[in-house]
């Protein structure tokens, strides 16, 4: 009888250490993304350091023409033009159901009068 317990401790044992390595398995996998993010993040600083750099660089040189100013200024007026389109675009969207509504009464009418002249 210590036989069979000794064996069916010794499966539940074994079966205790496959779910820990598949565990550690899983971990690694979750560890080996976290480096990879955190290696995105790491060069995304870095590229967002040297931006600064150039930026501080332009800002401190003799006034005149600013390209930064002038960029600022573009994307000032395409976001502007941007906040204008989406304006429209819910104007539209919201006269949407009112125009469908029109037009589906309008398709009935046709639909009942060509029925009424057929018959």
């Amino acid at each position: 009888m210590a036989v069979t317990n000794d064996g069916a401790l010794l499966s539940q044992m074994a079966d205790t250490l496959t779910a820990i390595r598949e565990q550690m398995e899983e971990h690694k996998d979750v560890q080996q993304n976290m480096l990879v993010v955190l290696n995105h993040l790491l060069v995304t600083s870095q590229a967002q350091s040297e931006m600064l750099a150039e930026i501080l660089g332009a800002a401190s040189q003799d006034a005149g023409p600013s390209p930064i100013a002038e960029a600022l200024e573009t994307l000032a007026a395409q976001v502007q033009q941007m906040g204008e389109n989406q304006t429209s675009l819910i104007t539209l969207v919201a006269a949407l159901p009112e125009a469908v509504g029109r037009q589906f009464e309008t398709s009935l009418k046709d639909l009942s009068t060509t029925t009424a002249t057929t018959h």
